[in-house]
């Protein structure tokens, strides 16, 4: 178990260089064959959040705050990290057999694959942060110190989502349709996570045994300038006890499969 870990920590430290280069270049040819090119990746979200917002704003909470915070940055400050949690998860699942042809024309581990989309998706997500912090300080909340929270939550969501990506990948180009299947979770997860709502305290605690709530919660303490991160220690630290079984368990996986993979595809 910490054999196959050493080994994913040690392709990676190896590799840092291509990954930052494939990442770039993923980024680039991404929106290379649109007008708008990369004004596409804040168009899409924007439009996505002014519909949630005139649904569950205006609609269902007919725009109401929620605890003195008006609902559009309320919705904001959360949903920012579920769009890159989201796309994260379903494009790093099918990264390995998508671009399995490149490891023929080019030698480096497998496992740098879903580590350079994973950046490159960060990429377009430290891009709407910063997009988000602008409309935070329409609202009245500008940044200060809580903000530097960033650095270490981007770093928290890397961790997972890379982990879990080691595990997706691997079994997504094994048994295709678990990418249906995790499509699908992710649609049920969205709303099983407070993007929207505000649960009340004794379903919370049965919602934070998904790690993603600890994320968007620690989203929005970073925006809106709350202490939820910093008294919320003891989750931090369940968190991070699942990212570490999860990272163990995907470099096993990754490790026992990989050589496979290629018959499989």
């Amino acid at each position: 178990m910490f054999k196959s870990a050493k080994a994913i920590l040690s392709e990676l430290k190896s590799s840092l260089y291509l990954i930052f280069r494939l990442a770039t270049y993923e980024t680039r040819s991404n929106n290379s064959m649109q007008y708008l090119g990369f004004l596409w990746e804040f168009v899409t979200p924007l439009l996505q959040i002014g519909v949630y917002w005139f649904v569950f704003g205006f609609g269902i909470r007919s725009g109401r705050p929620i605890d003195g915070v008006p609902f559009l940055p309320w919705l904001v400050a959360g949903i920012v990290v579920w769009f890159f949690i989201a796309s994260a998860i379903t494009s790093t699942a099918r990264s390995v057999y998508s671009k399995i042809g490149m490891v023929s024309k080019m030698s480096f581990p497998i496992s740098t694959i879903p580590a350079y989309v994973l950046l490159a998706l960060f990429y377009r997500h430290v891009a709407l942060v910063g997009v988000s912090f602008i409309l935070m300080w329409a609202f009245g909340f500008p940044m200060g110190l809580h903000s530097l929270w960033f650095i270490y939550l981007a770093f928290s969501a890397l961790a997972l989502l890379y982990s879990l990506a080691l595990i997706t990948s691997a079994l997504t180009t094994i048994v295709r349709d678990l990418q249906n299947l995790l499509q699908s979770m992710m649609r049920m997860l969205m709303y099983l996570t407070p993007i929207f709502w505000v649960p009340p305290a004794n379903l919370a605690s049965i919602l934070q045994i998904n790690p993603l709530y600890y994320l968007v919660e620690g989203y929005r303490s970073m925006f809106l300038g709350s202490d939820w991160l910093a008294t919320n220690w003891a989750y931090g630290l369940y968190y991070w006890a699942i990212v570490l079984v999860l990272f163990f368990a995907g470099s096993m996986i990754h490790l026992r499969f990989r050589r496979h993979f290629i018959d499989y595809i």
